[in-house]
Order: C-alpha cells, then structure tokens, then sequence
C-alpha cells in the first residue's frame, strides 16, 4: 500500500469513523528498493490506530493471491523485475463476518486498470458506511 493510499483509505479514514466494527488491515510489500520490513515498521508506526493491523508481505503471498482474484496483470517490480503478477495499491472492504480474502464486497485501486473503480476517498467512506448500516 503506498503512503497516500495508507493515510486516505486507512488513517484519515479510521479518523473519521469512529464506530467500534470498523478495523483496517495494511498489508505493506517490497516494490521499491527501499521497501523493506524495517521501512514497512516505521509505516506501520506512522500509521498505529487501535483498530489497524499491519502485516509485511516480503514474499508478496497475499498480493499474489489478490491479483489472481481481481484479475491484475502487473508484472513489473523495481526490486525485481518481471515475475508473477501480484497486485499492490489495492483497497478491499469486506462486511463483517466475511471470511473469503479472494471476495471483497467491494475494492478500489490507484493501478492501471479500467474495470474497478480508482481509490475515491468520499466513495469509500460511503460504501463503507452502507457495508456497516
């Protein structure tokens, strides 16, 4: 998850709303060559709330799976070029009680890709809101 998208969909949200069910997880990865666990801790740190979960993906698991599931196609990483496709800068939102990670009621994204709305903070906090109604 990049920074903005962190403090967007993440921190300024969790801010914003504070009812009890609402929790975040951040799945932090390595796409930058300075993304490494200790980097990914200081994040973690920048962004410690109550109801935020940070995990590292060094191996890029999760991401890979998500790709999979939302049908991402990126193949590029500044660390290590071609691979797999695995997906990042993705925002899933589940109703409570969901226990499939690979079926997100909804997801937004700051990728190159057409067919799922882009990260929207108003919008995110609205289909939230209806997800917690």
């Amino acid at each position: 998850m990049c920074l903005e998208g962190a403090s967007r969909a993440g921190a300024e949200f969790l801010a914003a709303m504070p009812n009890a069910d609402l929790c975040a997880y951040y799945v932090w990865v390595p796409m930058l060559s300075s993304d490494n666990e200790p980097a990914a801790r200081a994040s973690a740190q920048r962004f410690d709330e109550r109801r935020a979960i940070h995990y590292w993906d060094a191996d890029r698991r999760l991401s890979r799976r998500m790709a999979k599931a939302l049908a991402i196609n990126t193949r590029r990483s500044a660390v290590t070029g071609d691979e797999p496709a695995f997906a990042w800068d993705i925002y899933l939102a589940y109703a409570k009680g969901s226990s499939d990670v690979a079926a997100p009621d909804f997801w937004m994204h700051q990728l190159a890709v057409d067919y799922a709305p882009r990260l929207d903070a108003s919008e995110w906090r609205r289909r939230i809101d209806g997800l917690l109604a």
